[in-house]
């Protein structure tokens, strides 16, 4: 996410790694796409490094990362063209919305499927998906202070009226 929030307006990409069964690591590529806001190209030197630290770390390419800056994490027809059907994942960024949303694929001659994406909280400390925004925040505090307004007017409407006072003759 830090990568595709530094690469804005730009598409950002990577690889992702680790035993197989769980994504461990990703590493950003530079994008050398003609077109880097609307796609993502790798340079091929580059991902040949990539891929020889992925070795000597003792970590399997589990496949690609990239970014939407203006669209859905749905894969596009740029990626559907592009993805090469060798078991490979794909993991969509979306920065569409204020919060980054992401989704796992797997793009393949039989077709393209979303997989379930989970989260290990306790060693992901970069992502909270409970961290609360700015404005969420303000929503928050106007809404108690709106609503102990009414609690108030409510009250002073259920009070009794008062007893008429009558004057000392």
């Amino acid at each position: 996410m830090d990568d595709a929030r530094a690469r804005v307006p730009n598409e950002a990409c990577g690889l992702i790694a680790g035993d197989g069964k769980t994504i461990q690591s990703a590493i950003p590529l530079s994008n050398a796409a003609p077109s880097k806001r609307s796609s993502f190209t790798f340079e091929p030197n580059e991902q040949l490094g990539a891929l020889k630290r992925l070795d000597a770390g003792n970590l399997v390419w589990m496949g690609v990362y990239h970014s939407h800056p203006n669209s859905a994490a749905i894969p596009s027809s740029a990626d559907l063209e592009g993805a090469c059907d060798h078991g490979l994942l794909q993991l969509i960024v979306s920065l569409q919305k204020s919060k980054p949303e992401l989704q796992l694929w797997r793009i393949g001659a039989s077709g393209v499927a979303p997989l379930e994406l989970i989260f290990d909280t306790q060693t992901d400390a970069g992502y909270d998906e409970t961290a609360l925004s700015q404005q969420q925040r303000a929503a928050i505090l106007a809404a108690a202070i709106i609503s102990m307004m009414l609690m108030i007017a409510i009250s002073f409407a259920l009070l009794p009226p008062a007893p008429e006072i009558t004057p000392f003759p």
